[in-house]
């Protein structure tokens, strides 16, 4: 019976150390649970605004005629054609996935132009204008699950894509 008793204590002993190791471990688990969220937000995020600059590129790249205007129309394109949406921004910009207004054709600012695809010769006429490279604007997704909640961001994102016109043979 002593003998009995004693296991029995030691047992209970044990099992008491379970609970606090438990408390602690969940503190750790929420954390990586919260980060797991987060970093999911933010790739999708990402591909979010990938996508549009693809559908942007893509737009603009079917204006791309050689004919006069050709550079405005590509980049009224790249801003109206495609609606794309965020759902995974939070930093209070609202949905709406913007492109700049560009309409000149350069190789400056968020529509470039260029004349090959290597982007080595900027286009400086509609005329020669076979390449478009779309930037989406920028975006900020705010951690929301992280320990710090609030104080950290994914910082700024955007979307790049470069698109052009050729002939394929099938």
């Amino acid at each position: 019976n002593v003998k009995a008793g004693a296991i029995n204590a030691l047992m209970r002993d044990e099992g008491a150390a379970v609970a606090p190791t438990l408390a602690l471990s969940l503190f750790a688990l929420v954390g990586i649970g919260g980060l797991a969220f987060d970093y999911a937000r933010m790739a999708t995020m990402d591909t979010e605004l990938q996508n549009a600059a693809d559908q942007a590129a893509l737009a603009a790249a079917s204006q791309l005629d050689g004919a006069a205007g050709t550079c405005s129309r590509a980049g009224q394109a790249a801003r109206q054609f495609v609606s794309n949406q965020t759902r995974f921004s939070n930093d209070g910009s609202g949905l709406a996935i913007t492109v700049a207004t560009e309409t000149a054709c350069d190789a400056v600012g968020s529509i470039k132009f260029y004349q090959n695809k290597e982007r080595t010769v900027v286009a400086t006429t509609d005329a020669n204008a076979n390449f478009v490279q779309v930037t989406v604007g920028t975006r900020t997704a705010n951690y929301a699950l992280t320990p710090i909640v609030g104080a950290l961001s994914s910082g700024p994102m955007t979307g790049t894509a470069f698109a052009g016109l050729g002939s394929a043979i099938c």
